[in-house]
């Protein structure tokens, strides 16, 4: 995938203007016990009633079933990325997808376990980072090296399908760009290549963590129209 140049953005504080101050009458002592003891309960009353923050509302494929009318598109593709294929699977049933991490960094291997679980959100996935995969399974080798060919990548994923089916693949992480990268941008890379191993194309909209081009302010969490991806595919 590759890098955009890095870019530094500048944030502007606005200050409220102030005027000139106006003559102000000194308050005597009773009145300034007054305005204590009223802003005491004022400030009482406001923490009793004020409401509580509500939780994040759970990721918007959660409970929902891995179902899609037949034909369904995925939605906002790149129609210039190659074609992705989905691992053997009944359609509507959730299909295990296993990613070997053995001899990965343990920054790498620990960023792989959590792709799998923003991946498994999707009722059509369950993903699971491993030392190595069974026997017969659905398996995505995941391997680093230090530099891609283009020396400006800094993951790739490669499949094995034959018939239109996914067989098995491997990811590869190139350290010379990852390492330099902040854990947000590393992990947004790590869970871009997972979701081409599940069979997803790049994205159009820009700041996706499918979009062809990820740094270190993408959001690495697989959105809506991901999962609903997802779904087209395994649904």
């Amino acid at each position: 995938m590759p890098r955009p140049a890095p870019f530094r953005s500048w944030d502007t504080v606005a200050r409220a203007s102030r005027g000139s101050p106006g003559r102000r009458r000194g308050a005597t002592p009773a009145v300034l016990g007054i305005l204590v003891v009223v802003t005491a309960a004022l400030t009482v009353v406001w923490f009793a009633t004020a409401p509580t923050a509500a939780p994040h509302p759970p990721p918007p494929a959660a409970g929902l079933a891995c179902a899609a009318e037949p034909g369904t598109p995925q939605r906002d593709v790149d129609p210039h990325d190659s074609p992705e294929h989905a691992w053997k699977h009944v359609p509507g049933e959730e299909v295990t997808v296993y990613f070997a991490t053995a001899g990965l960094p343990q920054r790498f291997a620990d960023m792989v376990a959590t792709g799998a679980r923003l991946w498994s959100v999707s009722p059509c996935i369950e993903a699971h980072a491993v030392e190595s995969c069974p026997a017969g399974s659905n398996c995505t080798t995941v391997r680093v090296k230090e530099r891609s060919k283009d020396r400006d990548t800094d993951g790739e994923t490669s499949s094995d399908d034959q018939g239109g089916v996914r067989l098995s693949s491997r990811i590869t992480l190139y350290t010379a760009l990852l390492d330099k990268e902040s854990d947000n941008g590393a992990l947004a890379t790590i869970v871009h290549e997972m979701g081409h191993a599940l069979g997803l194309v790049h994205r159009m909209q820009p700041g996706t963590v499918m979009n062809a081009t990820t740094d270190d302010h993408t959001d690495p969490t697989p959105d809506e129209t991901d999962y609903e991806n997802l779904r087209a595919i395994y649904g």
